[in-house]
């Protein structure tokens, strides 16, 4: 081995007459050909599979999460709206209070959920100062799952919101 061999770390190896040889590096290089040509081109096929494995359920569970809160808002304007026209109408009628849930829900880009409204207030429901509390119940389906099992049978998500708003003046 030479002085420049051996300050970069080179070891060459040596044959019984003395001489240099490389053969063992070509025996080296030969079996990790062999290993690297069982492996070519796998890189792209196991790329497509955790793609499809793991993009597919996280663009579904974003979607799902996206819809629910979108349901929540709505519900929860619906209420805010019904209570506010309990509170101040003189007569407050059930179609009133669904004509504005729905236009809440169409705003969030749910047009068909459907949707129920119920009042209960705490003493006289049109005297001054009484509290008239809204509730807002609907059920929101899962993405995709009307498309299966239709509209009527698809699993579904029930939201609930309340709101409670004080009657101003006295209705006659």
């Amino acid at each position: 081995m030479t002085e420049s061999e051996s300050g970069r770390g080179i070891a060459p190896d040596h044959t019984l007459d003395g001489r240099e040889t490389a053969e063992p590096l070509a025996r080296a290089d030969e079996g990790t050909a062999h290993l690297a040509g069982a492996d070519e081109g796998t890189a792209v096929i196991e790329f497509i599979f955790a793609s499809i494995v793991l993009l597919i359920p996280v663009i579904y569970l974003m979607l799902t999460l996206s819809q629910l809160q979108a349901a929540s808002y709505a519900t929860t304007s619906a209420a805010m709206s019904a209570s506010r026209i309990a509170a101040r109408d003189a007569n407050p009628s059930e179609a009133r209070a669904q004509a504005v849930a729905k236009m809440h829900f169409a705003d969030f880009g749910l047009r068909d959920a459907p949707t129920s409204i119920t009042y209960s207030c705490t003493g006289p429901c049109g005297q001054a100062g009484s509290l008239v509390t809204a509730r807002i119940e609907t059920k929101v389906s899962l993405p995709g799952f009307p498309l299966l099992f239709g509209p009527d049978r698809s699993p579904h998500i029930t939201l609930r919101a309340n709101h409670t708003d004080v009657v101003a003046t006295g209705r006659h």
